[in-house]
């Protein structure tokens, strides 16, 4: 996506215009595949206040499972959070597998 799409805008509803950027976002070395995405969204709101929205989404691939993830909030987000959630999260899945595996 970062390839084909890293920066757009978009209109609202409300008729605000969206700057939207689309970036990689960095992951820890965990499972079998794993893909992670910035998304940071800057607005202005109709009573002319600056607005960012940043978001990092996650997608990480154990076996034959996966889980994705996002972590976002007003401003800057800590892509730590994301690579430590991310982290826990495959060793997480793994355990599971694991233990699935051992009760058939």
């Amino acid at each position: 996506m970062p390839a084909r799409c890293a920066r757009f805008t978009a209109t609202t509803e409300n008729g605000l215009v969206e700057d939207v950027q689309v970036q990689e976002a960095p992951l820890p070395e965990v499972g079998d595949a794993r893909q992670g995405l910035r998304l940071t969204l800057y607005t202005t709101t109709s009573e002319g206040q600056d607005v960012v929205l940043t978001m990092d989404v996650a997608a990480v691939r154990v076996g034959e499972d996966s889980f994705a993830l996002t972590n976002g909030g007003l401003g800057d987000v800590p892509n730590e959070a994301t690579q430590a959630a991310v982290q826990i999260g495959a060793l997480r899945l793994a355990d599971i597998r694991k233990q699935g595996r051992a009760e058939v």
